[in-house]
């Protein structure tokens, strides 16, 4: 199976930390081929060297600049220079990792292992600051789990079909127009055509645990993207109009501005 992963980093000794980590973790994996893209913003002052020598059993490339652009623009800068080097049909898999993920030992192995069986063109599943890898048990993706859980970290598209959603709207995540719902918006459309999407409910990925006291701070894209989506089936629309109450909700706390309601173009 080969495997290409897609990472940007804002450079600061934090991060820098969090993504040596993830470079380790998917060093230590021998039964799969990576191709892994890191894009590092913010860069000056922080060497690339220190990142490779740390790939020593898998295709780690770097690209460096100065500025910061938003998630959505920088993830479309890796897909641009992948496809200056690659064809994307290449690959098996796609997923945009953040800085901050890894992943523990036995995932890609149970990975493979499923996905023979299952033959799924979309996977996802959660994460946790300790995540256990459990047998993989029955398929339990519907549209909610997919809206909930769906993320960069969680989220594992087949080549074709990340291929043909193309790139990520860039009216969309963190940094752009609209906070956040990149990932949203590419799932649900990824979604759409994809013939099989299996979702594990378990915490097989590591990432830091999400606070859900500040799940608001992202209502802004998220419901951007459901409202984008909602006539293209009867689940989508009535999870954007839940995310409509709950937005309501926000707004009656003082958590959100009317303006947040709004689709930025």
């Amino acid at each position: 199976m080969k495997i290409l992963l897609l990472t940007t980093c804002i450079c600061n000794d934090e991060n820098i930390k969090d993504l040596k980590r993830l470079i380790l973790s998917i060093n230590s994996v021998r039964n799969i081929q990576f191709v892994h893209y890191v894009l590092l913003q913010s860069a000056d002052g922080y060497s690339e060297e220190c990142l490779l020598g740390l790939a020593s059993n898998y295709t780690l490339i770097t690209i460096s600049q100065s500025h910061i652009v938003s998630l959505s623009k920088a993830r479309n800068k890796l897909i641009k220079e992948v496809n200056s080097r690659y064809s994307l049909n290449n690959f098996d898999f796609v997923s945009c990792p953040d800085d901050d993920c890894w992943y523990p030992e036995g995932f890609w192995n149970s990975f493979n292992e499923l996905q023979a069986l299952s033959r799924f063109e979309l996977f996802y599943t959660q994460f946790s600051s300790a995540p256990s890898i459990s047998p993989f048990t029955s398929n339990e993706h519907n549209s909610s789990n997919l809206i909930r859980y769906a993320s960069s970290n969680t989220t594992f598209y087949a080549s074709k079909v990340f291929n043909e959603v193309g790139l990520f709207d860039e009216n969309f995540g963190v940094g752009a127009k609209n906070n956040g719902g990149e990932d949203l918006d590419f799932a649900i459309k990824a979604s759409l055509i994809s013939k099989v999407i299996f979702f594990m409910n378990s915490a097989a990925i590591g990432h830091r645990d999400p606070l859900p006291e500040f799940r608001y701070k992202y209502f802004q894209g998220s419901f951007a993207v459901l409202n984008n989506h909602k006539l293209k089936s009867t689940a989508l629309y009535y999870h954007y109009l839940r995310k409509l109450m709950v937005g309501i909700f926000y707004y009656s706390q003082r958590k959100i501005k009317f303006a947040d309601f709004k689709v930025i173009k």
